[in-house]
């Protein structure tokens, strides 16, 4: 146990807690701050990486390439059109 919010507030700034964080697979970023419970970091961790997922570039749909007519389409339907 951490005796003051003083001291429970350095944990989160020691080698202790970084090393925790990366056992689990979680990296020790400002998203995490003032998350006690591991369940919590966890769940929160997965949900951080389902949005970074959605908002990934996205090469089939936002890659541009333009044909020879000068016309600009996505990969996927120049692909189509070759």
């Amino acid at each position: 146990m951490y005796r003051g919010p003083k001291a429970f507030q350095r944990h989160f700034a020691e080698w202790r807690h970084a090393h925790g964080m990366h056992c689990l697979g979680i990296p020790n970023t400002a998203h995490f701050a003032n998350v006690t419970q591991i369940e919590d970091a966890v769940s929160l961790w997965s949900k951080l990486k389902s949005q970074k997922a959605l908002e990934r570039w996205q090469t089939d749909t936002e890659e541009e390439y333009e044909d020879s007519s000068g016309n600009v389409v996505n990969k996927k339907t120049y692909e189509d059109l070759k």
